[in-house]
């Protein structure tokens, strides 16, 4: 489906300690065989929560606990590290791109959003699957994966998720993906390569890389439905070792850097999510725990959220039916961590859920009219309900 859909941006920052098996040197297209089978999940329901005074936000907890197989991960790199929902089979397919010892890798899920129930995804070929970061692509209704230091992205068809086969990207420097977008319009993914300091262009009609854009320190991706644009964190380097960052905006049709955006000194921008309804690019920091909010009409940033205290945001989605802005705060340590709403309006918080431990992907099912949170931590997916915020 092309032209501009209602649809949600996601943006997944991928953690330094996610490091994944090579699947090779591939310089072609390649297929892997898979099998789905089901396993049980452990749906709860939730139905503790507390309301603040009239000038604080809600607090409440979410609506559902999808626990992922029967028990915890042993280790917190073994959680899911990404989600994608796809309109045409309502279902949300959660990435994971955990590595044990051994090589025993934890399952990807797809988890069908009219009962909640999860169906783990077993590829023969576990080697080329660790993803862990996923954007799905409705126009081809394709799940492209970022596998890091693989020099590779795979791509897996709804219709099929057997026939997994893999976008071959430049074998130089370091390949270390920290998140992908999807360009409805031109038919593309971006893929922003931080460790290589570059942004790749896949396109989907022939899921190759056809274009390679020097982005040094590349962080965060939003695709801009109304002008076509693609934001994402950029580092300059000054005199010794001096550094600022900025939001570089990139034509989606030339794949050309076309602008700059200049936000607050200092930080660690990462995630970021564009609002169609009300033309603004919100961007994390999670040095700092704010929101910056960035006019796409002018390229400038034109409010500032601040997150609660302790807040390091790792994750962030645009909710299309409330017009409203989630954001994932991993919290303290083996803590529940919580997810902040914006009012995309105010530009201010209005509710906190609390979810799993280690917040860390959203996928938004406008269909259902709910966020999916995946927590790294603790192996669960929590639902929220985004008319009651719990």
């Amino acid at each position: 489906m092309k032209g501009k859909l209602y649809r949600l941006a996601i943006c997944v920052l991928i953690l330094p300690s996610l490091v994944l098996v090579s699947c090779g040197k591939s310089a072609s297209t390649t297929s892997s065989n898979s099998t789905q089978t089901t396993s049980s999940s452990q749906i709860s329901t939730s139905t503790n929560s507390t309301t603040s005074n009239s000038s604080n936000p809600i607090a409440t907890a979410a609506t559902a606990t999808i626990t992922l197989g029967t028990s915890p991960v042993v280790s917190p790199a073994l959680g899911p590290t990404g989600l994608a929902y796809d309109s045409s089979k309502g279902q949300i397919f959660v990435a994971n791109g955990g590595v044990s010892s051994g090589n025993n890798f934890p399952p990807e899920w797809f988890i069908s959003d009219s009962d909640n129930s999860a169906v783990q995804a077993a590829f023969s070929d576990r080697s080329s699957i660790p993803a862990n970061g996923v954007v799905y692509d409705a126009g081809k209704s394709e799940f492209f994966l970022t596998v890091s230091n693989s020099y590779a992205v795979a791509v897996m068809p709804d219709a099929n998720p057997a026939q997994v086969a893999t976008v071959a990207v430049p074998q130089t420097g370091i390949y270390q993906p920290n998140s992908m977008v999807y360009d409805s319009v031109d038919g593309k993914i971006f893929v922003a390569n931080g460790g290589g300091g570059t942004v790749l262009v896949i396109s989907d009609s022939t899921n190759s890389v056809v274009a390679t854009i020097p982005m040094f320190g590349a962080s965060g991706l939003a695709y801009d439905s109304g002008n076509g644009d693609v934001y994402v964190g950029t580092t300059t380097l000054g005199s010794g070792s001096s550094y600022t960052k900025s939001v570089s905006v990139i034509s989606g049709s030339t794949n050309t850097v076309v602008g700059t955006v200049t936000l607050p000194s200092g930080g660690s921008y990462g995630p970021m999510v564009y609002d169609s309804a009300q033309g603004k690019v919100f961007v994390t920091d999670s040095s700092s725990g704010a929101i910056f909010v960035i006019s796409d009409s002018s390229n400038k940033v034109v409010a500032t959220v601040t997150l609660p205290k302790l807040s390091n945001p790792s994750a962030i989605a645009y909710d299309s039916g409330t017009g409203e802005i989630f954001v994932a705060n991993p919290g303290e340590s083996n803590a529940p961590g919580n997810v902040s709403i914006i009012s995309d309006k105010t530009n201010t918080i209005v509710a906190t859920v609390t979810v799993g431990t280690g917040p860390n992907a959203f996928a938004y099912d406008s269909a259902k009219g709910e966020m999916f949170v995946s927590n790294g931590v603790d192996n669960t997916v929590s639902v929220i309900a985004d008319s009651s915020h719990k």
